[in-house]
């Protein structure tokens, strides 16, 4: 997905895209036929990418600041149309029939190590950096569509064997579809697809 050209901004207090956010948006190959999900949105980048090409977007954060942005940056761009946004815990807040061929997550994903800062919202997944991930997996999968795909982000600092494992469970085969080392960590994006 191209983004160089768009109005882009992110607000104080919103996660800003990152190597991650970067490496999750190359990862995904979206059409025109394409019904896409961006859980956990943030400022927006991946949505506005989405809405460039797929038919619809759905986009969801916890966070209003962050949906607020998000939808901010999609007036900027003329590409509201396309788009709902939400604030949402996770799925929370779709109804149960609607259903998705792709859905993405760049949870945060790292364990806690006792430290605190402003941004653990958006940095930290859990006791092993998976738990936030693994729930969204469970709850994404009754989204789904048959033969759609779940992107999700994780670190070689968290249990990614617990969620590929919660991936396996929920019928989804998981391939690694891209990585990158950074610093002192690997990220990786997984694609589960149901069959």
């Amino acid at each position: 997905m191209r983004v160089e050209d768009l109005d882009f901004r992110v607000d104080s207090g919103v996660y800003a895209p990152a190597e991650d956010s970067f490496l999750l948006m190359d990862a995904i190959d979206l059409d025109r036929d394409d019904v896409f999900l961006d859980v956990g949105c943030g400022a927006g980048l991946l949505t506005l990418g989405a809405a460039r090409i797929a038919k619809r977007v759905v986009t969801t954060d916890i966070s209003l600041e962050a949906a607020r942005n998000t939808l901010r940056n999609l007036k900027r761009n003329g590409l509201t149309h396309l788009c709902s946004v939400m604030q949402s815990d996770l799925l929370d807040s779709i109804p149960s029939a609607v259903l998705f061929s792709v859905i993405a997550f760049n949870p945060p994903y790292l364990p806690c190590d006792g430290a605190t800062t402003d941004m653990d919202h958006a940095l930290l997944g859990g006791a092993k950096g998976t738990e936030l991930a693994e729930r969204f997996i469970q709850q994404a999968i009754r989204h789904l569509r048959k033969g759609g795909s779940v992107f999700v982000v994780s670190s070689s600092l968290a249990n990614i064997k617990d969620l590929k494992n919660v991936m396996v469970n929920c019928g989804l085969d998981i391939e690694t579809v891209a990585s990158l080392s950074v610093f002192f960590e690997k990220i990786q994006v997984l694609e589960g697809i149901q069959q």
